[in-house]
């Protein structure tokens, strides 16, 4: 993010410290990940060390201190799931995606985690591309689950 960009949120959120989770969550939003050059200028906007800003962005998951997909890929390996097929599910993603969990693909169009619940223990196993949630995923149709989200790919490309 520039300076300018920097200022903006700054200027949404305010400045005291109960902002700051905010503030990591707005640019992580604009930038898909929290940019080391960004965690600086940050610092030296709002006057905290750098070190307490990347306190906040290692404490808590949903921040990412590296490159993101467009996509987020869940598959969740809690216990039902994972009597239901979870690791199946899992494998089987990493061999479409090409990527391992935690990994993110090479076009950043999906980065695959796992979670230990998604609160849908009933309908195992469970994938949430985005905020969409599918259950009782069998392997031989999770290509059809990625395909509308590789369209939208394809279509930002052709733009």
């Amino acid at each position: 993010m520039n300076p300018a960009e920097i200022d903006n949120v700054i200027e949404n959120h305010g400045s005291d410290s109960p902002a700051l989770v905010a503030i990591l969550q707005d640019v992580q939003r604009q930038e898909g990940y929290l940019a080391r050059k960004t965690l600086t200028g940050l610092s030296a906007r709002l006057h905290i060390p750098l070190s307490r800003l990347y306190a906040l962005a290692t404490f808590y998951r949903a921040f990412s201190l590296v490159p993101t997909g467009r996509h987020q890929v869940h598959v969740c390996l809690g216990t039902a799931c994972h009597v239901r097929g979870g690791q199946a599910i899992l494998d089987r993603l990493e061999m479409l995606l090409g990527v391992r969990a935690g990994g993110t693909t090479s076009d950043r169009q999906f980065t695959l985690e796992t979670v230990r619940c998604l609160g849908c223990c009933s309908l195992g196993p469970i994938v949430r591309v985005g905020q969409q949630v599918f259950g009782n995923v069998a392997r031989d149709k999770l290509a059809k689950v990625l395909a509308p989200y590789r369209k939208g790919a394809e279509a930002q490309k052709q733009k």
